[in-house]
């Protein structure tokens, strides 16, 4: 990869479900002007893109959960080999990536992983190439959908797989836009100009607690419970699927992983290594290595790819990829891209012990190889103190459960479900703080929409000259909440 190609570019607005916005982070830059939603004409020519992926049982793990898919949707034969560089240019029909993250013991969860990623590619191929991206949008929430349904069903006719799940996060490629849909915690980055961003938003409790600012960034390391998901694909009938979106710039590097990368190693460390490391399968190889020199207690697997042509517009300096629901309108059966889930799937691997120094790799606890104790009642004990929905646990190391012994989900309480918070600031610039924690620009009469859970929050805005409002807002289940930051006058 040449040294120039990973500028900073500008991404299309950050909108959410329904036209609200969802406040990129510091430094963001908003351009949705420069990427209109819908377009009935076909990719451009010129879109080269070049995936290599590949996966690692790790060295605690009898057998790999985990599969991947890499796909040129132009081609009727199926995914495109394993383990192998491929290349090409982008046809109408799109590109596909997926990284899916088995569970369930046995040989279940593998089941279940290459269950999801079959149904992917066959759904995301479709009879004809999508009209527009609206149409691919949907296509993509269909196929993460299907997959879950499919699974579901097969769980439900044979027991000895009952109980068996997979994460999911499939991305698509289709005129210079790239769309990510996610149910649980695999994740999807993005390089650009040598900075590394995430675009996706884990499913998880810990991620729902630092949300809700009760955990901080560092607290999280060592949170006791960061093995809780929210979601899986097979475990309920019904999944909610995250649909997110970027624009790709020329240059722009992508790494698709499972939390076999992503929770033993911090971002900092993948970061270098997508940025130093020009051919694709030594940068998996590195990333994989990175993960079991961490203890490997998990498997691991990478899709790493990079995009270029004239097809693509340049990075402009200053902006960067951030993550931003993408605004699919309603169809004719009143459907629309998925909120935030609620949580009612878990999945269990070993947990983060405290680091003494933030080190390149996450530090786990010793003696990863036997099973995780843990008990429904500690689980239900620790989302009891946090307010938050009582989960399924599923123990075990190695994501083993016994359907029998998991007691149903108990139903949802009105104080768990996150309610909607509109945010206004009479300012004409400035960042927008919840409980400490940066929720992005503010912009004059522009409103930043937020869900969080019921609870005391401290709201406040921050202008680069140093005026500063703030504000403490209760807010209450099932009451849609606005809070205006107005400073005072002299």
């Amino acid at each position: 990869m040449s040294d120039d190609a990973h500028r900073n570019g500008d991404e299309p607005s950050n909108a959410g479900e329904g036209g609200e916005t969802l406040a990129p982070g510091p430094g963001m830059e908003e351009s949705w002007s420069r990427a209109p939603r819908t377009t009935s004409e076909p990719t451009p020519h010129g879109l080269h893109f070049t995936f290599y992926g590949k996966t690692d049982v790790g060295l605690i793990r009898e057998h790999n959960e985990d599969n991947f898919m890499v796909a040129d949707l132009s081609n009727a034969a199926g995914p495109l080999p394993r383990e192998e560089e491929v290349s090409g240019v982008v046809s109408d029909r799109g590109i596909a990536l997926a990284v899916c993250d088995g569970m369930g013991g046995a040989a279940a969860g593998e089941v279940a992983s290459h269950m999801a990623v079959d149904t992917l590619f066959e759904m995301l191929r479709g009879d004809s190439a999508p009209e527009d991206r609206d149409t691919f949008a949907r296509r993509l929430i269909d196929s993460v959908e299907e997959a879950g349904a499919r699974i579901f069903l097969a769980a439900k006719k044979d027991r000895t797989r009952r109980g068996m799940g997979t994460t999911a996060t499939a991305a698509g490629l289709v005129d210079k836009v790239l769309f990510v849909g996610q149910v649980g915690d695999s994740r999807c980055y993005i390089l650009r100009n040598g900075q590394l961003s995430l675009i996706t938003k884990d499913q998880s409790l810990v991620n729902q607690l630092i949300e809700a600012g009760q955990l901080t960034e560092d607290e999280a390391d060592a949170f006791e419970h960061s093995n809780i998901i929210l979601q899986a694909l097979g475990t309920t009938e019904q999944v909610a699927v995250d649909l997110t979106f970027v624009e790709l710039r020329r240059g722009d590097r992508v790494l698709l992983c499972s939390d076999g990368l992503s929770g033993l190693v911090h971002d900092a460390a993948i970061q270098e290594e997508m940025a130093c490391v020009g051919p694709l399968p030594e940068l998996t190889d590195r990333l994989i290595d990175l993960a079991n020199a961490a203890g490997g207690h998990d498997n691991v697997t990478c899709i790493v790819g990079d995009f270029d042509g004239d097809a693509l517009e340049p990075p402009e300096e200053g902006a960067v990829p951030f993550y931003q629901q993408y605004p699919l309108p309603r169809g004719n059966d009143g459907r629309a891209a998925a909120g935030p889930a609620l949580p009612h799937v878990v999945k269990s691997m070993v947990p983060r012990a405290k680091p003494e120094q933030r080190s390149a790799v996450r530090e786990l606890r010793s003696d990863p190889a036997g099973p995780v104790s843990f008990s429904w009642s500690t689980a239900a004990s620790v989302l009891a103190l946090f307010g938050l929905a009582a989960v399924i646990t599923i123990v075990g190391a190695g994501r083993r459960a016994s359907p029998t012994d998991a007691p149903p989900p108990p139903a949802y309480a009105e104080a768990e479900i996150p309610v909607e918070v509109k945010v206004r600031a009479a300012l004409d610039s400035g960042e927008l703080y919840v409980n400490g924690r940066s929720y992005g620009p503010l912009r004059l009469d522009e409103a930043i929409l937020l869900r969080l859970l019921p609870g005391s929050y401290h709201f406040e805005a921050r202008e680069v000259d140093g005026t500063q409002v703030g504000k403490d807002v209760l807010v209450e289940p099932g009451l849609p909440t606005e809070v205006v930051l107005i400073p005072p006058t002299d």
